[in-house]
């Protein structure tokens, strides 16, 4: 999958983003979306002024946005040990309420 750019990067956690795990330069993020949970990954560049997006997916659920936590943490560091720190402080953040519109069925 090759890499996508946003600019500009923010430091500290993401504006807007309900939770956002940071470790040196690189970065999970969940964000309420009318669908679900949009959960982005990635690695910020150039001192913080560069974020590079790994990955975006979006999920129905906060179950599934937290397996994602824990895929994205040990794809980017490849270290166990940081995605169970990941999810323990996604465990302690008061996320907002947050109930998705369910998806209409297929024509």
């Amino acid at each position: 999958m090759g890499d996508r750019t946003a600019e500009p990067a923010t430091s500290g956690a993401a504006a807007g983003a309900a939770f956002a795990w940071i470790d040196h330069s690189r970065f999970v993020e969940f964000y309420p979306v009318q669908t679900g949970w949009l959960v982005l990954w990635g690695r910020y560049e150039e001192l913080g002024r560069r974020k590079v997006l790994g990955g975006s997916r979006t999920y129905p659920d906060l179950e599934g946005a937290r397996r994602r936590l824990v895929d994205a943490v040990l794809e980017l560091t490849g270290k166990p040990g940081l995605a169970v720190e990941a999810v323990e402080l996604l465990d302690r953040t008061p996320l907002p309420t947050h109930r998705p519109d369910l998806l209409s069925a297929p024509l």
